[in-house]
């Protein structure tokens, strides 16, 4: 090992960086106090880190990242401290190992660079072009065109390749990293550290997890995201997991339910064994104090006190018997950024209207009202919108009731009136129905059961919608389309009885001859259960089908033929536009960008272009991977969804026209996008029904004490 790789150099350069961030993180906040908004970013780990490590020769820093955190434990015990920040803002305050790992994540993470079209063309990359594009002005698409023309969005990869060895090392390193139970830095470091999720580097992750857990090595933060992630938490085979969990941290019942589900039935029974324990524990501080799992070290940072493990326990107890009795208000850090986002929708992007940011503000109102200052600044100070700040300093939070907001900016149209850019129903659909009381669910379920008798198989386009204004959330309505009709069920009517959705949710779930057609309909099944926890047919419905895995299949069948691109062409004559008139209706996170190389002296800032490679051009099933429904819409139907609704207050009442619209179309898409399918793979000689019958069955685990509650 060189001088430099010495655990002086290591120690030496921690010291570094700990003076310089609290030189840099003091200069920030003393900046933000004298800004004339006070609505500021946060700290910029990624720009800091660079100054620290950039100097660093690559072949020596990926070495340098574990033998700082090796000796950052014993840094703070020569120098006496155990958090580092700036004096007069608590909230820069962090451990050296925390420090450290936001450096690391923050430097290990892809960056995107905008590289101009003649940079491209340079480097052999090229920007397609669409002749009948206009310029800044006009349509939606000839806006992108002319966007695209302009350049592209490329992700820079990191200086230091995390190799499966050094990988592993840091992950064992980072386990023992204490932060708070809010942070979501482990979702970012599982990202850093196997950002391909391959299945043998998740296998060695998953034993080191394991080991560490068993050690009592891990902190609560980790453990807690460890325990809810789907495919680790396989290697956690111990139930005292729970126990191990709750004495160290504020444990929640999503992550116990994560944890238990689709477990052996001994597995699932040692848990309610081991939450029994929890219960006896939390009796008094004696047994508390006998009750602790041995492995946990008696100075685990995390480890928790008497008081706060009887108030973990006993929310646990409630929340897992179906009994939550916290607050379901917004959480206010969540309520302030949506009305900063949104507003960005509302009078800069103008992708929202009026009536859209009226509804968020009401309703974060009705939940949060010491917000109303915050929100008449934001309008104010951020839109320059004077009136619309006068309008709401008016208004008496207080008096406002969360769900049923009048709002004069209303747009009143037919939902089922054409538009000229989005998708539209057919002809053939003649209305749109809520579904708001006894009668109108009765007849409901008997139009299914009279279908169901009298043809052989029902397609139902199906979805769901929930807010994201009220914690924890549910399905607030459910769509449910047939090919003349869409019924919008409200599932949260007074009107009608918790037996009557009961038996409609269970024959519509439970109905092998009904045919449900959804997109990712996991989650919506998720949303579902936590509205009806007790209904059996929502963990394991029958007959469901997701038809993004069927316009894989499709994609599949079509490449495997030697004259595809006229097939494509012929059939499926949207695929062959300009995919960047498209990419747009997806969301920031589901655009493929493009990928470049970069020589090691090159940063964000520096003009050459010798080190670019632009990957060539991806394959058309890859185009559709991780693409949102309204892409999909476009290739296979020629039109996008409209998705401006997409994060309105589905809790409100009555809908909005356009909010019945937009529900409406993202069940009927369903059976649109299903036809498209069946008629394609008859054209190649397939039978649909030969796919639908290899897609795997959802069966998800009931609650874990549904059976006996504790």
């Amino acid at each position: 090992m060189s001088d430099f790789m010495s655990n002086t150099a290591a120690l030496q350069l921690l010291h570094n960086a700990v003076k310089s961030y609290e030189r840099e993180v003091a200069n920030f906040f003393a900046a933000n106090e004298k800004a004339t908004s006070k609505y500021t970013g946060r700290f910029d780990f990624r720009q800091f880190a660079k100054k620290m490590f950039d100097p660093i020769p690559t072949a020596q820093l990926g070495q340098l990242y574990i033998e700082m955190l090796e000796e950052s434990h014993i840094y703070m015990h020569s120098h006496q401290k155990s958090r580092v920040g700036a004096n007069g803002y608590p909230h820069s305050f962090v451990s050296v190992p925390e420090l450290l790992l936001n450096m690391i994540l923050a430097y290990q993470l892809p960056q995107q660079r905008f590289v101009p079209a003649e940079k491209m063309e340079e480097d052999g990359g090229k920007v397609e072009e669409d002749g009948g594009a206009g310029g800044a002005g006009g349509s939606r698409k000839k806006r992108r065109n002319s966007a695209a023309r302009k350049g592209k969005n490329v992700t820079i990869n990191p200086r230091v390749v995390l190799g499966n060895e050094l990988a592993a090392k840091l992950l064992e390193e980072m386990l023992k990293i204490p932060l708070a139970p809010e942070s979501k830095q482990w979702k970012t470091a599982k990202y850093v550290l196997c950002p391909s999720s391959c299945p043998q580097q998740m296998e060695v992750f998953g034993e080191i997890i394991a080991k560490n857990t068993k050690s009592g090595l891990i902190s609560f933060n980790a453990l807690n995201y460890f325990m809810h992630d789907p495919i680790l938490n396989r290697y956690l085979d111990d139930p005292i997991t729970i126990l191990h969990a709750l004495y160290i941290g504020p444990l929640q019942a999503p992550t116990v339910e994560l944890f238990a589900t689709n477990r052996t039935d001994v597995f699932r029974q040692r848990c309610r064994e081991v939450l029994r324990i929890a219960l006896h524990a939390s009796k008094d501080p004696m047994t508390f104090t006998y009750s602790v799992p041995e492995f946990i070290d008696k100075n685990h940072p995390d480890r928790c006190s008497y008081r706060d493990f009887v108030e973990t326990v006993t929310q646990l107890i409630r929340d897992l018997n179906g009994e939550h009795q916290g607050s379901t208000a917004i959480h206010t850090g969540w309520a302030c950024a949506a009305i900063k986002k949104f507003g960005q929708k509302r009078y800069v992007d103008k992708t929202w209207k009026d009536e859209n940011y009226y509804d968020l503000i009401w309703t974060v109102l009705a939940q949060r009202p010491h917000l109303k200052k915050f929100v008449v600044d934001v309008l104010e100070k951020n839109f320059k919108d004077l009136d619309a700040a006068r309008f709401w300093r008016r208004m008496q939070p207080y008096q406002m009731n969360p769900t049923v907001i009048f709002n004069q900016n209303v747009i009143i149209v037919d939902p089922l009136q054409p538009t000229d850019e989005f998708l539209n129903f057919p002809p053939t659909v003649r209305h749109i129905q809520m579904v708001t009381n006894e009668k109108e669910i009765r007849d409901l379920q008997m139009l299914l059961e009279y279908k169901v008798s009298r043809e052989e198989k029902i397609y139902v386009g199906v979805d769901a919608e929930w807010s994201a204004y009220v914690s924890p959330s549910k399905a607030t309505i459910l769509q449910m389309s047939l090919h003349d009709c869409i019924y919008i069920i409200d599932l949260e009517s007074y009107q009608i009885s918790p037996q009557s959705y009961h038996h409609v949710l269970s024959y519509l779930f439970e109905t092998p001859e009904i045919v449900k057609i959804g997109f990712q309909f996991g989650e919506d099944l998720h949303q579902l259960r936590a509205a009806f926890r007790n209904c059996v047919a929502l963990y394991r419905p029958n007959n469901v089908v997701c038809v993004g895995k069927l316009i894989m299949d499709l994609m599949d069948e079509i490449g495997k033929l030697e004259n595809c691109d006229d097939f494509r062409k012929e059939w499926l004559p949207h695929l062959t536009d300009n995919e960047t008139s498209s990419a747009a209706n997806s969301s920031v996170e589901e655009q493929a960008n493009e990928t470049i190389d970069t020589n090691e002296s090159m940063d964000e800032g520096d003009g050459g272009g010798s080190g670019i490679v632009v990957k060539k051009e991806e394959s058309v099933k890859q185009q559709f991977l991780n693409k949102g429904l309204s892409f999909i819409c476009e290739k296979l139907l020629g039109r996008p969804l409209d998705k401006t609704e997409q994060c309105s207050v589905w809790d409100r009442r009555p809908l909005r026209c356009l909010q019945l619209r937009y529900a409406a179309m993202d069940a009927y898409c369903m059976l649109l996008l299903y036809e498209k399918c069946a008629t394609i793979f008859a054209k190649l000689g397939i039978n649909v029904n030969d796919f639908v019958s290899k897609q795997s069955p959802i069966r998800i685990s009931l609650p874990l004490l549904s059976e006996e509650k504790l």
